[in-house]
């Protein structure tokens, strides 16, 4: 089983647990009828599958820490699942809170045919004091960190394109060189 069919089994059990019943032709088409808890669920079981296939999980988030996966050599990661918006190529991560303790946060963007993702590392994420905000920057890569809320100084959003995504593929040789 490839790692896109097994998030594809995922999908499909939850939409059926939540009778959702509509047929779609592409392949993860029915993730638009999940609210954004249930994508989240979703992308944290399809990343603990992956992370298993691994090394072994210690902790998996079932008592909710600041992260949802703390493996055997202690590398956390925290998994925020977002889909493709509809009327524009961008992934809304939404609960992202800075000063929580992980080693690694991946973004897992759903699109109904294709999955993308992108693994940043806790130290890219810096606040930048002149501009008042919190920003993700990876080499070139710069991203702000947008309050989920307006008075909500915890917990924010990342929005990213389709483009500065990278393709599921390599996800297993990405985490792979990370845990290792």
């Amino acid at each position: 089983m490839n790692i896109e069919d097994k998030f594809l089994s995922i999908i499909e059990r939850k939409h059926k647990e939540l009778n959702l019943g509509k047929d779609y032709s592409k392949k993860f088409s029915i993730i638009r009828d999940f609210e954004a808890n249930a994508i989240g669920q979703i992308g944290e079981e399809f990343l603990k599958f992956i992370v298993t296939r691994i090394t072994k999980i210690v902790e998996d988030g079932v008592i909710h820490n600041e992260y949802d996966i703390r493996t055997e050599k202690g590398k956390l990661f925290e998994i925020k699942t977002a889909r493709k918006g509809r009327k524009n190529n961008t992934f809304q991560f939404n609960g992202i809170n800075p000063k929580y303790n992980y080693d690694y946060l991946i973004c897992l963007g759903v699109c109904e045919d294709r999955l993308l993702y992108r693994i940043f590392k806790k130290e890219d994420i810096k606040y930048e004091h002149k501009e008042r905000n919190y920003f993700i920057i990876q080499d070139d890569y710069k991203r702000q960190l947008v309050q989920m809320n307006p008075d909500n100084h915890v917990n924010f959003k990342l929005t990213i394109n389709i483009t500065n995504l990278f393709e599921i593929s390599t996800l297993i040789q990405e985490l792979e060189s990370l845990i290792n």
